[in-house]
């Protein structure tokens, strides 16, 4: 039990009190024992669970911010003048699907985290290696605070996180991820002069557990906080890079988790302006070719090309020193691809069917994630020109990549094409249904 668990303690004990309400009544309201809310205000056990926690704020009628004290963590480091670096600490942040309070769900997510974030650590370069994992002891045990060469190996794993984004399954990363996210906060309060690049880190993650859990997984409700958490991170340190890659995964939030490619548009758009204050040329180009799809869904061809040469011209300019923080990889290979799915969204499916194609011989077989949308995109625009037998071939192999990255929305598009040539019953719709009855049993 920390502070911060001690002060959620005794603000649930005060609150209670003025409420006048017994500690068997309030357990009652909770749906919790008498032994359980004794254990709490007596600092035996912490509250672990952020629905719960909301559900006592409503029963004590306090503000939640007031109970896990977020408004009093105001001390911060004197190096950083008004910012408070604490403001990130105990957000309390749980996955879809599982509840801390429940002893085999937790097992299963700490272990796997804890496994994965060791070996990622005794993996290092030599270098960042040495040292790290007692220099990281050190700081949680308060006997020192970060120093440079312990916040270079944290931004070491960072970044490989951010990058196998290209190939991992979204069921892999979520788990270390969250333990990662959960590490850095921990350590936010003791980074001192570190605090900057800490909290950078922290938006880093919050911006790749918002695309597992709202792009891979389809769960957007699921990813708002962590965008949210990024958007933050991004305000509290002044960060434009941070800030305008944060709106850029907004905008796909929100055009295919929420079904609004207006709004997707707005954010891309917000995402641009914000660009204009020099941001990485990889990430500008990004955003650019974000911006072109969002055009594209809207059917705005003019737009949409226009953004599209931007993106290219961005990716000519020469790159900083600095590294780049976007997840997965974006290069003239994923342009192209880019370029190839806003044709199809234009229904230009012909000149489609070329650029998709050209861009499948492009992209490295690593990128799963980019590669299966390429085949969705093609084998689209192929099924909508009644070239059946090609869009199944490209149809399937995207199911293949699925298999392995657990991607929810790409297999609801290959459902979607396989629904759409059952209305013409052919050899090769029946050879997709095998596919897809088969991918389906597998999950």
């Amino acid at each position: 039990m920390d502070k911060h668990d001690l002060l959620i303690a005794q603000r649930i004990m005060e609150s209670r009190r003025r409420r006048g309400l017994s500690q068997l009544e309030f357990g009652s309201l909770i749906g919790r024992s008498e032994s359980w809310v004794s254990k709490v205000e007596t600092g035996v056990m912490r509250v672990d669970s952020l629905a719960l926690l909301r559900t006592i704020a409503t029963v004590l009628r306090v503000e939640l911010s007031y109970l896990i004290g977020v408004e009093s963590d105001q001390a911060g480091d004197q190096g950083h003048g008004s910012q408070s670096p604490m403001t990130l600490q105990h957000l309390l942040i749980d996955p879809a699907g599982w509840d801390i309070c429940d002893l085999e769900r937790r097992r299963w997510f700490l272990v796997q985290s804890s496994a994965t974030v060791t070996s990622v650590l005794h993996h290092l370069r030599p270098g960042i290696e040495e040292g790290l994992t007692e220099r990281l002891s050190a700081v949680k045990g308060k006997s020192v605070r970060l120093d440079a060469d312990t916040v270079h190996g944290l931004e070491q794993i960072v970044s490989g996180f951010r990058q196998s984004y290209r190939s991992a399954s979204a069921h892999c990363l979520l788990a270390p991820a969250h333990g990662t996210l959960n590490l850095l906060t921990e350590f936010a309060a003791e980074a001192g002069a570190q605090c900057d690049r800490v909290v950078s880190l922290i938006g880093q993650m919050g911006t790749l557990l918002a695309a597992v859990l709202g792009l891979d997984l389809d769960d957007p409700l699921a990813a708002r906080p962590y965008i949210t958490i990024a958007m933050r991170a991004a305000q509290q340190i002044d960060d434009a890079e941070l800030m305008a890659f944060t709106l850029g995964g907004r905008a796909f939030l929100s055009a295919y988790g929420n079904k609004d490619p207006h709004a997707g548009l707005g954010f891309a758009d917000a995402a641009l302006d914000t660009a204009r204050r020099g941001i990485h040329p990889r990430t500008h180009a990004w955003l650019m070719a974000v911006t072109s799809e969002m055009h594209a869904s809207l059917g705005q061809e003019q737009e949409c090309q226009h953004h599209l040469a931007q993106a290219e011209l961005r990716l000519t300019n020469a790159a900083p020193a600095r590294p780049w923080i976007g997840i997965g990889s974006f290069g003239g290979d994923k342009l192209l691809a880019y370029r190839g799915g806003d044709l199809m969204r234009l229904g230009r499916y012909q000149d489609a069917q070329a650029i998709l194609a050209q861009s499948l011989a492009c992209l490295d077989p690593s990128l799963k994630r980019h590669r299966c949308t390429a085949h969705i995109d093609l084998a689209e625009a192929l099924a909508a020109t009644a070239s059946m037998e090609d869009a199944a071939d490209h149809a399937i192999k995207a199911l293949d990549i699925i298999e392995q990255t657990g991607h929810t929305p790409s297999l609801q598009r290959v459902d979607r094409l396989h629904q759409h040539m059952q209305q013409t019953p052919s050899a090769a719709g029946r050879r997709l249904g095998e596919h897809l009855l088969h991918l389906k049993g597998m999950r």
